[in-house]
């Protein structure tokens, strides 16, 4: 007579994605953010390949943070619109990489503190725009949107009927 409760296997799935999309990052980028720079130890083997990774922490990481703001939402609906609302935003993220959007944001940041300057800066100043990345972070998304909606949000197993 157990039930399954989605929170947590939507947390877990959202924890899984996160730690994926910190690999990919950690060993098999040449130029992490800034924040995973002292946890780098790129694997030569991986850093050859790393196109082949090059899109999967577009997708991981908006999967992740949208099932974990649907999980904490008031209520099913909201967390629907908040994964919606991120989705778009990680969007519009990766469209602030395109080169000439970029240097202008560079440009403004300058004039921010040191220490803000200095973690947000390489995002759009070694970041390079990807079409791919659009539809990687499209992907995971809709995969965040799909699990809040059509997933009940408590499962009976079979031994509860």
């Amino acid at each position: 007579m157990s039930k399954i409760n989605s929170p947590y296997w939507r947390l877990g799935i959202a924890a899984s994605s996160l730690v994926l999309a910190l690999a990919v990052y950690v060993f098999a980028r040449e130029y992490p953010p800034a924040f995973v720079a002292p946890m780098q130890a790129p694997n030569p083997l991986l850093l050859e390949h790393g196109r082949l990774f090059g899109s999967a922490p577009s997708l991981f990481y908006t999967l992740a943070i949208g099932l974990l703001l649907g999980v904490i939402s008031a209520d099913h609906g909201r967390g629907q619109l908040h994964c919606l609302i991120w989705t778009g935003i990680a969007l519009m993220l990766e469209l602030t990489q395109i080169p000439h959007i970029a240097a202008t944001f560079v440009a403004v940041i300058e004039n921010f503190p040191r220490f803000v300057a200095d973690l947000i800066t390489p995002y759009w100043a070694i970041g390079t725009f990807d079409p791919v990345d659009l539809l990687a972070t499209l992907v995971g998304g809709m995969t965040a949107l799909g699990i809040l909606r059509f997933i009940p949000s408590e499962n009976k197993d079979a031994s509860t009927h």
